[in-house]
């Protein structure tokens, strides 16, 4: 049965004509290559942490659940299983090292959770490149778009703003792939908003499940278009109506913006402001690698010499990396660790270096490093916390001849007022895929996401990888 369509235009459905209707043809040149350099970073990290324990326990739980059976592939798996359970299982394997792109002001992660839903239905339906570079564009702009709408961060509010928001993103994105009418669209993006979730309770005591956030809201996207696919209806309003997601949330009574998800649609591209991750942690974190890692190398620190370190950050970050001060000097996971201030700091002055080995279990308990982190101090950054469209740090080592030091990181490496070049994003997913697939594979695949209008079957440029 046909429901009646409300005749006022909601927010949902200007969204969804206008997609609809975009040509990519009309995209210009820096935002397509944008594209293509955060698909590839993506796909980078997906390989990197694909031996990891978290996502064969991943694995393992997607057999239990539905048999083993299905049509889809995720990225590095020869088994067959759901399209819903192939992007879930992409989606753990872009997001637990946390080494994922980051749109800054928003918090969110976008690429990961649009990519791992798109990658299995473009294998599954024989879709090409260009399919896939347009689908993901879109599902990430309009991802950081609705990121905007509210001043306040899902963090203050209990949630993980990837996860609550990257299921419409990645729906978005899965929409237009499918060639959903806008209709169908707005229905999608209705049943989406009751598949959004994502509890930030593990930031407390380090467990598993925001590891997992990615996958879960790949996968709800999947079923989302399933639904609308199969005439299943979604409220129009879903954004700013009497009972819209916004007030669910929010719980509050903000100055919504809801004309950020629709001002300027394909002329000003928001997906210029996402930021590549130089190091595996909370984006909030990665100036504050930059200055320590600067300082240790400019000055020659060595742990013993070290008396006081302080790190000045906004005060909106305390919470979620900085307090309690205990909890965070020794973190108790891997993942617990990359959201430590004190820890990271830590490891990058004592050890140099923070790649995809960083965090490791005898990282958290080595005894130089936790010396090291007893000696973070956390202190208000009033300038970052003037204009959070910025990633500013500063670190100030004091050492014990009485001597100290300080450096100030402005913006982050892969922010747009610091770009990293395309050579950048190749020497990071070289650096990634390294040790788990050859040399000559890792830069096939490069080549290809590098020239991806030109890849006429998705599928083919993954199946090698896969035994």
């Amino acid at each position: 049965m046909q429901e009646r369509r409300s005749t006022a235009p909601t927010l949902s459905a200007k969204v969804a004509e206008w997609m609809t209707g975009f040509p990519l043809d009309t995209v210009p040149a820096d935002v397509l290559e944008n594209t293509k350099l955060r698909i590839l970073d993506v796909v980078g990290v997906m390989i990197a942490s694909s031996r990891l324990d978290v996502v064969s326990a991943a694995r393992r739980s997607v057999a239990e659940s539905d048999g083993g059976q299905g049509s889809a592939f995720s990225v590095t798996d020869a088994a067959p299983t759901t399209p819903a359970s192939a992007a879930f299982i992409n989606g753990v394997m872009s997001a637990v090292l946390e080494f994922d792109d980051t749109h800054i002001e928003s918090n969110i992660h976008p690429t990961g959770v649009v990519l791992s839903a798109l990658l299995p239905e473009c294998e599954r339906l024989g879709l090409s490149g260009k399919n896939l570079l347009h689908a993901a564009l879109i599902g990430s702009e309009l991802l950081c778009r609705l990121g905007l709408v509210s001043p306040v961060r899902m963090h203050e509010v209990g949630f993980h703003p990837s996860s609550v928001y990257g299921v419409f993103g990645a729906a978005w994105g899965l929409a237009h792939l499918r060639r959903l009418s806008v209709e169908q669209t707005v229905h999608a993006i209705g049943t989406a908003a009751s598949l959004s979730a994502g509890s930030i309770a593990s930031f407390e005591d380090g467990t598993s499940t925001k590891t997992l956030h990615i996958g879960m809201a790949a996968s709800s996207a999947i079923r989302a278009v399933a639904l609308a696919n199969q005439g299943i209806s979604g409220p129009y309003p879903v954004f700013e109506g009497k009972f819209g997601w916004f007030k669910s949330y929010f719980q509050s009574k903000p100055e919504f913006r809801f004309s950020a998800l629709t001002d300027e649609l394909g002329e000003r591209w928001e997906v210029l402001n996402i930021a590549s991750k130089a190091h595996p942690c909370a984006y909030t974190m990665i100036p504050f690698i930059a200055a320590a890692i600067e300082l240790r190398d400019a000055h020659g620190v060595k742990p013993e010499d070290v008396d006081v370190i302080y790190c000045d950050i906004m005060p909106r970050s305390f919470a979620t990396v900085c307090e309690p001060v205990e909890e965070k000097r020794r973190p108790r996971t891997s993942w617990h660790g990359r959201i430590s201030l004190q820890h990271t700091v830590a490891e990058a002055l004592v050890l140099g270096r923070m790649d995809k080995d960083a965090y490791a279990p005898e990282n958290l308990v080595n005894p130089l490093i936790n010396a090291m982190a007893d000696k973070v101090i956390h202190r208000p950054d009033l300038v970052a916390a003037h204009d959070i469209s910025r990633s500013r740090a500063t670190v100030s080592v004091r050492l014990k001849d009485g001597r100290e030091l300080s450096h100030t990181i402005e913006d982050m490496p892969g922010t747009r007022r610091n770009p990293v070049a395309r050579e950048g994003y190749l020497q990071k997913f070289r650096a990634n895929v390294r040790g788990v697939i050859s040399d000559a594979a890792g830069q096939e695949l490069a080549t290809a996401l590098l020239n991806l209008e030109e890849a006429e079957d998705i599928g083919a440029l993954f199946r090698g990888l896969r035994g």
